[in-house]
């Protein structure tokens, strides 16, 4: 059986694992539309620290960008949902530029419908996707408190926690006297562990957005380990590859993914026995809108309109304050936060949208890298170091699928060589209440550390967690994809991206995809040939 693989990132990644550990000869095609970024590379790590450029900032070679270019894609709706910047077209996906966040969904998050009448709920519960979270956390090597209760586990992470830093203990200590419950982040970065591990442990170097030692999780160097420390002789991963449609022998048999190869400048035909799109919730959505046939006319899976609709994203919220001095000279240790607080992401938040915060690793708003980049002598450094300082608190808010929240294809490509994007979303008409509430409860937490509110909080609507256009449903009227994620109405195409999770409770879906991915791997090896 010959597999095609649309996408290459944490879910193409997991699939992959999964049927060559029950098939080292399974015959698999990797199709991803982007190009491969270095990593691991002291020379482009030690350019961030002095410039602050990441590689994928710039492509070296224009015919391989990597970032939606300035002006493209369009949106259509009230609110702006900008794509630049929350994705990455490239080798690996998205987990190249991910801050390597790995929360897990609370029970509550499944059954959304049920407790709060919003959106519908997953076809399964939590408990059914616990194994392969614990799964999920040892493949992206997640460090983290096994002894927090916030969530139900069975197993331990692999690695420790991040202990907090001393400028964690501001947030505690107001946390403390609010009554509000914090813990250690966890986050896909190796700690330190008795797992073996070909990847270095995290050196704390405090450039974390480019790690030169791959301590944190990147699709593409798990890729390499599995071609470079195994004999998987079916394995063949074509970069610059976009895929322009999948083509189906019957109603229900998809027979041909058909892509376009930038370095040839041919249209290629690829046949497939089984067709996995994991290309994420924007492009995932497009693909199967643009494979029309006559058994499809308006896309794979759309007999009832449903691809591409109830887009959903994580509103991030940034608030700042003022502190009158910082006597003890703190500045950032990582550039990763340790602290977390998930206590207004509860089921009393749920109906009106649950909330999560972080202390970010920005906070005091001192960046000693930045300040050197700037070119600031020692004395000017210790003056800002030691004066005023901003006190952040940035978090995201959970809303709601709406029907006429959508993704479509444009008929003009982009450099990557796939359709445009056309965008149309409108926030609810409660949102700006809520973020009034959020804002209350965040001045008191300021409050209790001394400081007061810097004038207007900012949200951003980006991209970065779009999710819900090919949704999950038991009933293919109301969704797109079954509990096992094959496309309602075929036999043999399945989506795995965030795409298909009906909502996102408040935590980032990298997670929750990996256990997703394990889960269709099992159903695959299980049910498979």
């Amino acid at each position: 059986m010959k597999t095609v693989i649309i996408g290459s990132g944490v879910a193409a990644t997991v699939v992959i694992e999964t049927l060559l550990a029950n098939n080292r000869h399974a015959e698999i095609v990797v199709l991803e539309a982007g190009s491969r970024v270095t990593t691991k590379d002291f020379g482009l790590w030690e350019n961030y620290l002095v410039t602050g450029g990441l590689p994928y900032d710039n492509a070296r070679d224009a015919n391989y960008p990597q970032r939606d270019d300035p002006g493209e894609n369009q949106n259509a709706g009230a609110t702006e949902v900008p794509l630049r910047g929350a994705r990455l077209f490239a080798y690996g996906g998205t987990t190249l530029h991910w801050g390597g966040w790995a929360f897990r969904m609370k029970p509550e998050d499944f059954l959304l419908q049920h407790n709060t009448g919003e959106s519908i709920d997953w076809p399964f519960g939590y408990a059914e996707l616990e194994e392969f979270y614990c799964q999920a956390e040892h493949h992206l090597a997640v460090s983290g408190d096994s002894k927090d209760a916030v969530v139900p586990r069975t197993r331990e992470f692999p690695f420790a926690a991040f202990p907090f830093t001393l400028e964690d203990k501001i947030y505690a200590d107001a946390f403390d006297k609010l009554g509000i419950g914090y813990g250690q982040l966890p986050i896909a970065r190796r700690g330190v562990s008795e797992v073996p591990s070909r990847h270095a442990p995290c050196q704390t170097t405090g450039t974390c957005k480019y790690c030169p030692f791959g301590a944190r999780y990147v699709a593409s160097n798990y890729l390499d380990d599995l071609i470079e420390w195994n004999d998987f002789p079916g394995l063949e991963i074509r970069t610059g590859t976009p895929v322009l449609a999948i083509e189906t022998g019957t109603k229900r048999q998809a027979s041909a993914v058909v892509y376009y190869d930038k370095a040839s400048g041919d249209v290629v035909r690829v046949a497939a026995d089984r067709v996995i799109v994991a290309a994420g919730a924007i492009e995932s959505a497009k693909l199967l809108l643009r494979s029309k046939s006559d058994d499809w006319l308006d896309g794979i899976g759309n007999h009832n309109d449903q691809v591409g609709r109830y887009l959903i994203t994580h509103p991030y919220f940034v608030m700042t304050a003022i502190l009158p001095d910082n006597k003890l000279r703190l500045q950032p240790e990582l550039n990763f936060p340790t602290l977390v607080s998930r206590h207004f992401d509860s089921p009393t938040e749920q109906a009106a949208g649950k909330f999560m915060m972080v202390a970010p690793p920005d906070t005091p708003a001192f960046s000693l890298a930045a300040q050197m980049q700037g070119g600031a002598d020692r004395a000017k450094i210790d003056q800002n170091l030691a004066g005023p300082n901003k006190v952040t608190i940035q978090g995201m808010v959970e809303v709601f699928g709406r029907s006429t929240n959508t993704v479509r294809n444009m008929g003009a490509l982009n450099k990557v060589g796939l359709p445009m994007t056309t965008v149309s979303f409108a926030q609810d008409g409660a949102f700006n209440g809520r973020m009034l509430t959020i804002e209350k409860k965040v001045s008191e937490i300021f409050a209790a550390m001394g400081a007061k509110l810097d004038g207007a909080y900012t949200v951003s609507w980006r991209a970065d967690h779009a999710a819900s256009t090919c949704r999950m449903s038991e009933d293919e009227k109301v969704g797109v994809v079954d509990a096992n994620l094959k496309v309602h109405g075929t036999d043999n195409v399945y989506v795995i991206s965030n795409a298909v999770m009906p909502n996102l409770g408040s935590v980032n879906p990298t997670l929750t995809l990996a256990a997703l991915a394990y889960r269709l791997g099992d159903h695959l090896v299980r049910t498979g040939p």
